[in-house]
Formats: structure tokens, C-alpha cells, sequence
């Protein structure tokens, strides 16, 4: 007798045992795109998440990236902490390759 049988039989509670782990679903592998073969001439994007202090270090970031390849574009992008899908894709259409930061 088991105790579901026992608590039907004196009329008491039944009771149903869930698995708290739950199951997680297995995300497609993919390899990152192969490394740039330089910055110069390239469009560099920088996705923000818009905290204090983001500003100041793409400012900065921009400065020393410049001087280092004079040739190399910059294009900006503030957003969510998470970046949305549509914005990657917009920031992507936009630039060879992106930093993305998080302030604070």
C-alpha cells in the first residue's frame, strides 16, 4: 500500500509529487564569425545600456580607438540592458563588429 492509496482509503487528501527541476530546453551550437582581419576602415558599433558613467567610457573608447586606426568609423546605440533582438540586427546592418557595455 502506498501512501496516495492509504490517504484515498481514509477519505484524506490526495497528493501529486512534482519534479521542481524542470527541463531546459538545448540551445543550437553556433561559432562565432572569424576575427576581423583589422579595424582599419571598419564601422566599430557601441551598444550602451544607457547607466551613468557609459557615456564618459565610449567617449574615451572612441578617442583611443581612432587614434589606434584613423580610418575606423564609429556608430553609437543605446538600449536595454539586454539588447533586443531587432536592435542587434539593426547595430549589425550598421558594423563590422560591436562592443557591447554595461555601466554602472
Amino acid at each position: 500500500m502506498n501512501s496516495k492509496t492509504a490517504f484515498s482509503e481514509t477519505g484524506g487528501v490526495t497528493l501529486s509529487v512534482l519534479n521542481p527541476r524542470g527541463k531546459i530546453e538545448a540551445v543550437p551550437v553556433t561559432s562565432p564569425n572569424p576575427r576581423l582581419g583589422g579595424l582599419d576602415g571598419k564601422t566599430i558599433g557601441l551598444y550602451s545600456n544607457s547607466k551613468p558613467g557609459m557615456d564618459n567610457f565610449y567617449a574615451v573608447f572612441e578617442r583611443l580607438l581612432k587614434k589606434k586606426y584613423p580610418a575606423a568609423k564609429v556608430v553609437s546605440m543605446q538600449g536595454a540592458f539586454l539588447i533586443r533582438d531587432e536592435d542587434a540586427g539593426a547595430l549589425a546592418k550598421q558594423a563590422d563588429a560591436f562592443v557591447y557595455g554595461v555601466g554602472d
